[in-house]
């Protein structure tokens, strides 16, 4: 039997490409994609068709078929930006945003004016915590197409989890005129509606979203957890509490497969195993203090800023970051990269002595780290706020022997509770706070391992409690300044405004562009009766810092 030639070969092409530009014409998406399923089946080779066939193997949620046959189409046709465009949105779905970004900006550099791909990239770019430039990409997307409503509703949910009500609802009302049915601008308007207290129009909007049928899992826990705080503000904290952990449900049956794989350890665990491991060293290593050269380009001084979620780091942050000698990193993970092979076993007893090369070898890479986010920390003080780094203390000794420490401290309660109702971005840190019962032993394992370090390393740390920032900010942030080598500047107490203009990416920006409030003081205790479970494992905590006993 003969081999088709290529003249006939050819033709079919032609033919089934007509053929499925009617369907999509005449039929739909859904339809043309079925017809370019059947197409490539019997040989057709077409970057269009196999980008059309992905679609529908995305949607059927099988993400690594779809990459690969894109990345067939990439090969056939690798300057075909809406393949590219596609590659990335199935990338992202596998977790793989990294290279995700690089395929949509590989996309823009062959077509600048696509207006998806600037969406997506944003949506990437939000993803990793990179505010500023997701903003900037979502407003590019915007000016491209007046009527995309996609990057309006993505503008306005970031407006509403920065704090500014007035412009979400402004950009959700847009969105939602091009895109009534668009689910973000939908949310972002029952946030902005519930820290504007118009409860009646939230309450309204939440109820008709709970409804809808086609919510992904994520969206249906962000309605749960909008509707957790619309019963919180109407002081209703049972309905709330059930709202929230209903929230949270869903996080983790979307999350399990990521955070409970078999054999894999949990936060939780590798924290407990830290714990072990110290309680069991020689602590004669870790009480010697390296020597290191300083450089032109070192910061005046370095500065972690950890504790827990939730414990007051974001206002703090942002309170120094007003300073006009201070920059800061907030909460972009450069010192994990570099820690990450010291965390075992064999990792810990080759930092306990470290060789000066590989320790500067080490700092070389975490400060390319933070120039690569566009801080420059040279001559400054530079302030590294991740909240878990608590549990990475050794590598700062080890590493960065003159760096200082902030360790922020709140009511364990209200961390606790804080922390099982506000929503993070997902990793395995954060997933061990979707139960009360794993936040409030994550808590105690991360104090355990904390108060060890203290006694263990020659590190100069100084406790900074959230309640007496709030209470008495000026003689807080005085004895901080001192500690930091820097004197007080008026601009701090003015924080809030420096704050509006910075892109906050952790939950509690909306709280910090309000300035200094105590609403979140004592909030376990409306809460008192959900709490009970986890009471009692907090309590040696709440004493030892010397808060009020339960």
């Amino acid at each position: 039997m003969k081999e088709p030639s290529g003249s006939t070969r050819a033709q079919c092409r032609q033919q089934w490409l007509e053929r499925v530009d009617l369907a999509l014409r005449t039929d739909g998406l859904q339809v043309a994609a079925q017809l370019a399923q059947q197409a490539l089946a019997e040989g057709v080779e077409d970057a269009s068709l196999m980008n059309l066939a992905a679609s529908a193997l995305y949607r059927e949620r099988r993400f690594d078929e779809a990459t690969q046959l894109l990345k067939h189409a990439r090969s056939l046709a690798p300057r075909d930006p809406d393949v590219l465009n596609s590659l990335g949105i199935c990338l992202r779905a596998l977790g793989r945003t990294e290279e995700a970004l690089q395929v949509y900006e590989a996309a823009l550099r062959i077509d600048p004016g696509m207006a998806p791909a600037h969406f997506n990239r944003g949506a990437v770019l939000n993803e990793l915590n990179d505010i500023g430039a997701a903003r900037a990409a979502y407003e590019r997307a915007a000016d491209l197409n007046e009527r995309y409503a996609e990057p309006l509703a993505a503008l306005a949910s970031l407006d509403a989890k920065a704090g500014d009500a007035v412009s979400a609802r402004a950009l959700g009302a847009r969105a939602l005129a091009l895109a009534p049915s668009n689910v973000a601008a939908r949310l972002a308007m029952a946030s902005a509606e519930l820290q504007q207290g118009d409860f009646a129009a939230a309450a309204e909007r939440l109820s008709a979203l709970r409804q809808d049928s086609s919510l992904t899992p994520v969206n249906r826990s962000i309605v749960l957890s909008l509707t957790g705080d619309l019963h919180d503000a109407e002081s209703r904290p049972s309905e709330a509490f059930s709202a929230y952990a209903a929230s949270n449900a869903e996080l983790r049956n979307v999350n399990a497969p990521r955070f409970e794989a078999p054999r894999m350890t949990t936060a939780l665990e590798q924290t407990r195993q830290l714990i072990g491991w110290f309680d069991a060293a020689d602590p004669e290593p870790w009480r010697e203090e390296a020597a290191v050269r300083p450089r032109a380009a070192d910061p005046k001084a370095h500065v972690f800023l950890v504790g827990f979620p939730r414990s007051g780091t974001t206002l703090l942050e942002n309170v120094l970051a007003a300073h006009s000698e201070v920059v800061s990193l907030e909460e972009k993970d450069c010192l994990a990269s570099v820690a990450a092979p010291y965390l075992t076993p064999e990792g810990l007893q080759r930092l306990a002595r470290i060789n000066p090369g590989e320790a500067a070898r080490k700092r070389d890479a975490y400060w390319s780290c933070v120039r690569e986010h566009g801080v420059e920390p040279r001559g400054r003080v530079f302030v590294d706020k991740m909240p878990l780094s608590s549990g990475l203390l050794p590598i700062v000794a080890k590493l960065f022997p003159g760096a200082r420490v902030l360790f922020a401290r709140r009511d364990p309660r209200d961390v606790v509770l804080s922390c099982f109702r506000r929503r993070f971005g997902m990793n395995a840190s954060m997933y061990q706070l979707l139960t009360l019962e794993g936040a409030a032993a994550y808590y105690d394992a991360i104090m355990k391992l904390s108060a060890i370090y203290r006694e263990l390393l020659p590190l100069p740390l100084l406790e900074v409690r959230y309640e007496s920032l709030v209470d008495d900010f000026e003689t807080t942030v005085t004895s901080v300044s001192k500690f930091l080598g820097i004197g007080w500047e008026q601009a701090m107490l003015d924080f809030a405004a420096n704050a509006r203009r910075r892109d906050i990416s952790t939950p509690s920006a909306a709280q910090v562009v309000r300035g200094l409030n105590r609403a979140g003081q004592g909030a376990w205790r409306r809460y008192r009766e959900q709490m009970a479970p986890v009471l009692p494992l907090l309590e040696p905590w709440v004493r030892r810092f010397g808060y009020e006993p339960s």
